[in-house]
């Protein structure tokens, strides 16, 4: 018997890590398991022919919101050409809704419920002998006309059970994502989310946790995600997990999910120590609203919550990655103003302004009515209107979410961006960014391909029309942003340079100046005059480019320097 185990991720770099653990806990020898991953950009004409050249006896999908479009429209197609072959569906996306699925769609043969190891194994079990499927736990499936739901099947309590998922080729994952679980659960049970439905925290030993990744880093993998939903609900669990990696990792990245709140002093004590750039958090606060998290059953210490924020911010020695939901029970536009202004003014590298979704099994969507949602009638059920937030409101934040991810999270304009919303919208951001993209679609830039340099110049367009009395110091602070980030690219048009031909005269006189060379530029010391002009760059401005409280004038030349084929300058030197 041939079964394949098959998704689509959202991403090239994405990877599954559910296919891993299905297949690494239901490998048998009595039939064959291949995985194979596509993305939902794919053709859908390759993944069905590759699908049908494979000639599985059994294919099993893992549904998600952002494929079970496509998975649908496979199963049809497959359906037709490999009759005699079993379509199993099973995933977040499929769990709550088994019998309804199965009614619709007469291309899919069961649908496995919640987790899905020991299911898969006993169900491919009874499939190879032939054996009736009544006493298999956790699924749902068609017999004749009638659409039968099993027991539903208890979680495991042994997840150590499940065999190791990496082994020694890890090549795959030079250029994606590796995602890895050390637990499955959350503490939390906040009514939008699927994790509600499921009660308790189970975690892997520590011996296999650490035999895991110590594989996982002596292979060089890029960039690790862990999938735990609150990494650190566990403090001192985390702590040691984090200790392991830094006492043998070499050169790859991690990424949690955590919660700010419960990060205590001594872990924050610890936490600030970290060297820089090995990790990464993702945290969910979602709104700083009371009501609104009261609303779905989650609590958070809002002033806990800024001060440990805030303390890992100004360190900048751990990449921070804000969540902010638009759309909860509770909180209107005016409230998530706020909120947007209050995660902002904490400076996170990445603020995720996400809207609700309807998630199939949550208690919010039982609830729906009760709050007026309006919401998507297919995946990924995005809230279109509420009792709280209005249609068009979505659409303004949709809008706003644009600039933001383009202006603030690739971090390409960071002084320029303090000065506007600190000084010119006196700390109001979220003033900036409304009228900001009310300007971009008055202009019909959206929809539209740009350089960094057209979008530079948009930014300074809006600034010349809207508050053309700070046109002069916007042009200083954007000339730096666009240089540090942009390697040898010429000024965009909008931006004025100081006298470029004296710039350039004295430029040529410091590389000729071996002194200075050997003194401030040591590591560079060894090239010719030509590859050293390569990785230099000198700018004159007439203010202090990095500070916008200094109230100092006057020409400031400042050196740039490159690392060898990256646009973004490594350290920047002030000249006298």
């Amino acid at each position: 018997m041939k079964v394949v185990l098959c998704t689509l991720n959202a991403k090239y770099i994405h990877s599954s890590i559910a296919l891993r653990y299905l297949k690494s806990y239901c490998e048998d020898s009595s039939w064959k398991i291949d995985t194979i991953e596509f993305t939902i950009n794919q053709p859908l004409e390759d993944i069905r022919t590759r699908l049908f050249i494979a000639q599985p006896d059994v294919l099993s999908f893992s549904c998600y919101i952002w494929n079970i479009e496509i998975i649908a429209e496979l199963c049809s197609d497959l359906k037709a050409l490999l009759p005699e072959c079993i379509i199993v569906l099973g995933g977040p996306e499929v769990s709550f809704d088994a019998a309804e699925l199965l009614e619709r769609d007469k291309n899919v043969d069961i649908v496995i419920r919640g987790e899905g190891e020991v299911t898969l194994k006993e169900l491919l079990e009874h499939l190879k002998q032939k054996l009736s499927l009544a006493d298999v736990d956790g699924i749902s499936y068609r017999a004749g006309s009638d659409i039968i739901n099993n027991h539903d099947r208890r979680l495991m309590a042994d997840l150590n059970a499940i065999p190791q998922v990496y082994d020694m080729d890890l090549a795959e994952f030079d250029d994606r994502l590796l995602y890895y679980e050390s637990s499955r659960g959350c503490p939390f049970n906040c009514t939008y989310c699927l994790s509600s439905t499921f009660a308790g925290v189970r975690t892997f030993s520590m011996e296999r946790v650490k035999d895991d990744l110590r594989l996982i880093m002596k292979k060089g993998v890029r960039t690790v995600k862990f999938v735990d939903r609150t990494f650190n609900c566990n403090e001192k669990r985390a702590r040691a997990i984090m200790e392991f990696i830094l006492e043998h990792n070499e050169s790859t990245k991690f990424h949690f999910e955590i919660c700010a709140d419960l990060i205590s002093d001594e872990f924050m004590e610890f936490l600030l120590k970290i060297p820089a750039g090995i990790f990464s958090f993702e945290i969910g606060i979602q709104s700083t609203y009371l009501p609104a998290l009261e609303a779905v059953d989650r609590s958070c210490d809002i002033h806990r919550f800024t001060s440990n924020v805030r303390q890992l911010a100004e360190k900048g020695n751990i990449h921070l990655h804000l969540d902010l939901i638009a759309g909860l029970p509770e909180e209107r536009y005016t409230e998530f103003r706020q909120s947007f202004n209050q995660v902002y003014n904490l400076y996170p590298d990445v603020i995720q302004l996400g809207f609700l979704k309807m998630l199939k099994g949550s208690p919010l969507r039982r609830d729906a009515a009760k709050h007026g949602y309006i919401y998507q009638e297919h995946a990924p059920y995005q809230v279109l209107n509420s009792n709280y937030m209005s249609y068009p409101e979505f659409i303004k934040l949709s809008n706003i979410e644009k600039v933001l991810e383009r202006y603030y999270n690739l971090g390409e304009y960071k002084t320029t961006l303090k000065y506007i919303t600190e000084i010119i919208y006196q700390e109001n951001a979220m003033a900036f960014f409304e009228a900001f993209a009310d300007y971009y679609l008055e202009k019909g830039w959206f929809g539209q391909g740009h350089t960094r340099a057209d979008e530079c110049n948009m930014l300074m367009i809006f600034i010349e029309e809207k508050h053309s009395e700070h046109r002069e110091v916007v042009n200083e602070y954007l000339k730096y942003d666009f240089i540090i980030n942009n390697r040898h690219s010429p000024l965009p048009d909008r931006l004025s340079a100081v006298m470029p031909a004296r710039t350039k005269d004295r430029l040529y006189g410091l590389l000729k100046d071996t002194n200075f060379v050997s003194k401030a530029l040591p590591e560079l010391a060894h090239l010719s005059k030509y590859d050293l002009s390569k990785r230099v760059h000198l700018e004159i401005f007439n203010r202090e480019p990095t500070n916008i409280n200094s109230q100092k004038t006057g020409e400031r030349a400042v050196l740039f320097v490159y690392p060898i084929n990256q646009r973004k300058a490594e350290r920047i030197i002030f000249l006298e």
